[in-house]
């Protein structure tokens, strides 16, 4: 398949908010001799149209929820 860079939006949504996580996201299958990498960098999320990224990275981590969208997507 060969090398994936891609950017996206990962939203989470509930009956009384949503929270929305932009990343962006690198892959290679690698080769015989560079094993695979894998990279996601959450780049912000927002609360119900709030900036809350400084407050996820403090108190929350849905970091392998992110890796798991962005691989299907």
């Amino acid at each position: 398949m060969g090398m994936i860079r891609k950017r996206g939006t990962f939203t989470l949504t509930q009956d009384n908010y949503e929270i929305v996580i932009r990343y962006e996201y690198y892959s290679n299958n690698g080769t015989y001799e560079q094993p695979p990498e894998e990279e996601l960098e959450i780049t912000d999320v927002w609360l119900n149209d709030m900036d809350i990224t400084d407050f996820y990275w403090d108190y929350l981590d849905f970091y392998e929820e992110v890796v798991q969208y962005a691989r299907e997507h």
